[in-house]
């Protein structure tokens, strides 16, 4: 009898266990799923980011913003290093009191981690070079440089407070390579829904097939950036963006 009550505890016991994951199930095929599409820098990140904020009860938290820091920080080394390089290939001269900074920041390492107050100053003064400028008025058309560039040389004097922590606008502007599949469940006045963010470089798109494993995509956004017209893509400098957009929704259009 013991024994008995025994497996009728298991059974009962692996009929809720099924009925759990049934039901579970269940829930996951009529999900609504939205996967963002489209070729890198097309928005899709930012999309995602967006969702974030206007959710219901959405935003970041104080820890989350933090782990931006050293992003913001990569972004301008990493983006005045571009500047730099691009004056000297293109025969820009610097101010003279800015020959020496110009020289300190193209040997710096790229990402956040060389970040000092005084390396922030020097970004924020050579921002004001007359030979900086000249080169940014030539990117897209001579070279590749983050939209959000001047927002963050234009804000650097925030970046340089040992207090700073990223606001919500440093963390929609701060430029991260997408690589994988990213998600999260979003709510919007009761409405729950999942959406997928996923790289858009060519060498990230043969991942994509992993979004439409065992689940059912309710929608596909497909991104264009509205400036791409005369950008060229990163992986091929002779490839204007628009077209690759145009080529890779045709593409997507057209599979199986």
């Amino acid at each position: 009898a013991e024994y008995g009550g025994v497996g009728s505890k298991r059974s009962v016991s692996d009929k809720k266990i099924t009925k759990d994951i049934i039901k579970e199930k269940r829930a996951f095929q009529e999900e609504v799923r939205l996967l963002l599409l489209g070729p890198g820098e097309s928005g899709k990140s930012t999309i995602f980011k967006q969702m974030r904020l206007i959710q219901d009860n959405g935003g970041y938290t104080d820890t989350e913003k933090k782990s931006y820091k050293f992003i913001v920080f990569a972004n301008c080394i990493t983006q005045m290093k571009v500047l730099v390089n691009q004056s000297i290939r293109l025969q820009i001269s610097f101010e003279e009191k800015n020959q020496d900074i110009a020289r300190i920041i193209e040997q710096l390492p790229t990402g956040g981690d060389s970040w000092t107050p005084e390396i922030g100053n020097m970004i924020k003064q050579m921002w004001t070079d007359s030979g900086i400028q000249q080169a940014y008025a030539k990117k897209d058309s001579e070279f590749q440089l983050n939209d959000s560039a001047a927002y963050f040389f234009t804000e650097i004097d925030r970046y340089i407070q040992l207090d700073y922590v990223p606001n919500e606008m440093d963390v929609l502007r701060a430029r991260v390579r997408t690589t994988g599949i990213e998600e999260a469940q979003f709510q919007f006045e009761g409405f729950k829904f999942r959406m997928m963010d996923v790289g858009g470089q060519r060498c990230e798109r043969r991942k994509w097939i992993h979004c439409f494993e065992g689940s059912v995509i309710t929608a596909i956004l497909f991104c264009v950036g509205l400036s791409e017209y005369d950008q060229y893509l990163r992986e091929e400098n002779t490839q204007n963006r628009m077209k690759e957009s145009l080529l890779l929704f045709n593409e997507l259009c057209n599979s199986d």
